[in-house]
């Protein structure tokens, strides 16, 4: 390193306008002066002529550092020493012109290019800005749509273990909503509503099939006391009423349609039998007619709206139900029915057999609950702004990087939302949504220069 005290430059000859002394343009060690030709200049007020040798058409850099100090030669030859928190590089071109070309790192970093035109003038770019940040991913809206028909009062092996004592489907749906909202509730804005709703009555009328026309929950974040407390209670013995899963999914249905469509919107339908209640009918149908227009409604939502439906059903039998007034469709296969409605809702399992969540116990309900709401978590993860070079955007997942790539629905890796801008959110394809997913964040880099 040059001694900062006793520097040796590079720069231009000049002479001294008061002694006539003139000084070369030679360096020992911070660089060389390279010769393309010879440019005298007079001082206009001493009339002192002096030379130099240039590069025609580019900058020549004049600095030497030391430690806390910067000491530069300007293209007049005048030698500056100070202290520095930064590092400025003057350059001269030929014409005498002099620039700045600057670095500044903070939390982000700011950076300018400068280019040198062939007339020997040095401009910069437009400075940008160099930013890191560890970003959330859109947080998606889902209703949690609950059978509380009287059947749900049915007692069950919850825990897979014929030596404890059973208890309600009612209780362990319960117990499970308490379990996935805990875990998801700043993730995932939950609403909730029921069918029938908690004024349904264990009748052969009309007053078994009621419910509410606006949604029992509104979805809001961190909503999870609010729905606990506005659902019946585990171990309520009063839970009565039909199946009016049409009516249900309505309300939800119009509920979401309020929230914008570009944030994710989902509902979550869990049911331990047929749909009922069809409207304009009267007992006996009302209650032993399987309600077809529950498949309308929700293929309607997923083509036409953008709003899946997750369907899951509680203990549902593969088998057709005989002809009997016993309040439930007749001649009905519940489990196919299911099936079906989980294929139009745009999210069934890839599974032949079973493409919608059935739990034959509170175990597998939860994990049924656990899976359906990590599936319908974003990838989407929105930008503050907008990258100077998007080609050069870097994105990392737990440290691992995350290669951009073109086609999201069948490529690992990450695109923008808008490939051709704007360039204000991204989404993370294949594992790399599992990925974010599972770690719940991603480290985005905004690069304005390679490397």
């Amino acid at each position: 390193m040059t001694n900062p005290t006793n520097p040796t430059t590079l720069g231009s000859t000049s002479t001294d306008p008061t002694t006539g002394a003139t000084s070369n343009g030679q360096t020992d060690g911070g660089g060389s002066a390279t010769e393309s030709g010879g440019t005298s200049s007079t001082d206009p007020t001493t009339g002192v002529t002096g030379s130099s040798t240039t590069e025609p058409a580019t900058a020549t850099e004049a600095l030497t550092t030391g430690p806390d100090l910067t000491t530069t030669t300007d293209s007049a030859g005048t030698t500056t020493t100070g202290e520095s928190d930064s590092t400025t590089t003057t350059s001269a071109g030929t014409d005498g012109t002099t620039t700045d070309a600057s670095t500044t790192t903070t939390d982000g970093t700011t950076t300018s290019d400068s280019t040198t035109s062939g007339d020997g003038t040095t401009t910069e770019d437009v400075p940008c800005v160099v930013m890191g940040a560890t970003l959330k991913p859109v947080i998606p809206n889902m209703m949690l749509v609950l059978d509380k028909s009287g059947s749900m009062l049915t007692k069950w092996d919850h825990d897979a273990n014929p030596n404890t004592a059973t208890v309600t489907r009612w209780n362990s749906l319960y117990q499970t909503v308490d379990t996935v909202l805990t875990k998801f509730n700043d993730k995932v804005n939950f609403g909730a509503n029921l069918f029938p709703n908690k004024s349904a009555q264990m009748v052969y009328t009309d007053k078994a099939c009621l419910v509410n026309a606006n949604v029992e929950i509104a979805v809001k974040p961190k909503n999870k006391l609010a729905i606990l407390n506005g659902i019946p209670a585990p171990d309520n013995m009063t839970i009565a009423g039909g199946t009016p899963a049409t009516a249900g999914m309505t309300a939800a249905i119009k509920h979401l349609k309020t929230f914008p469509a570009d944030v994710p919107r989902a509902i979550l339908l869990v049911t331990d039998g047929a749909a009922n209640c069809t409207s304009g009918l009267q007992p006996p149908p009302l209650f032993e007619k399987y309600d077809d227009s529950v498949h309308t409604v929700v293929n309607d939502a997923y083509m036409v709206d953008g709003i899946p439906t997750y369907v899951i059903g509680i203990n549902t039998i593969n088998a057709t139900s005989g002809a009997s007034q016993d309040g439930s469709p007749d001649n009905t296969n519940a489990f196919q029915k299911l099936n079906d409605l989980a294929v139009k809702g745009g999210t069934p399992k890839n599974d032949p057999a079973e493409k919608f969540y059935n739990a034959d116990n509170q175990i597998e309900l939860g994990v049924a609950l656990d899976a359906v709401i990590a599936d319908a978590l974003s990838c989407v993860i929105p930008l503050d702004n907008e990258p100077g070079k998007p080609e050069l955007t870097k994105v990392k997942i737990n440290g691992v990087e995350v290669p951009m790539v073109n086609d999201c629905a069948n490529q690992d890796g990450w695109v923008y939302t808008n490939p051709n801008g704007p360039y204000d959110a991204i989404e993370l394809c294949g594992t790399a949504c599992g990925g974010l997913k599972q770690f719940g964040k991603a480290d985005v880099n905004f690069f304005c220069v390679p490397g």
